[in-house]
């Protein structure tokens, strides 16, 4: 078997990798090591989007993984991998907060800029405060919806699996929400 080595959280693997880097997390540690090497960032990722606090998201990052590594051997849906991980994150994620932990809001930070135009600098951070009450805004179901898909980088069919839906519905549900989102933004400005 060749080695792959997919670290990178901007690149997905294709089902023939997946297929490669799955059988190797199966037969040996080493081979989990590349699993959780590739898919750890999006896992920490769509946690910390969740807690805004990175000892809880490291936390529930490494409770994910342990189930994966225990429930590894019995896995069987080739080609589902990634719904498969995060409905497992995602269940971690409604224990966390049903065992009494508060959700703390999306904070949206914004990034450090060494543009000196201190104009362009105020209009960004406007619209990045706009965006935050935007988002805030939403159903927990919407803001979920923008979770899977832009944090955690499922596809429609993947986000289906995690939420029990048909990939058309959320592809559909996540076109409207994102309409809905411009225009009230467009509206915002006027």
């Amino acid at each position: 078997m060749a080695e792959i080595t997919l670290h990178k959280v901007d690149k997905r693997c294709s089902k023939e990798e997946e297929c490669e880097l799955l059988e190797q997390a199966q037969a040996s540690l080493a081979g989990f090591k590349l699993l959780y090497l590739h898919w750890m960032p999006l896992v920490y990722r769509y946690f910390y989007f969740r807690t805004e606090n990175s000892k809880d998201a490291e936390d529930l990052t490494a409770q994910v993984f342990l189930k994966v590594y225990e429930d590894l051997p019995n896995y069987r849906e080739h080609g589902q991998f990634p719904a498969w991980l995060f409905t497992i994150a995602r269940n971690q994620a409604i224990d966390y907060y049903r065992a009494g932990s508060s959700e703390v809001p999306l904070e949206i930070v914004d990034p450090v800029d060494e543009t000196p135009d201190l104009l362009f600098q105020a209009v960004r951070s406007d619209e990045i405060q706009r965006l935050h009450r935007l988002i805030h805004s939403l159903t927990e179901d919407e803001q979920e919806l923008i979770r899977l898909r832009y944090v955690a980088e499922l596809g429609y069919r993947e986000i289906g699996v995690v939420l029990n839906r048909k990939e058309d519905a959320v592809r559909k549900s996540i076109s409207r929400l994102l309409a809905r989102m411009e225009n009230q933004l467009e509206a915002d400005c006027e």
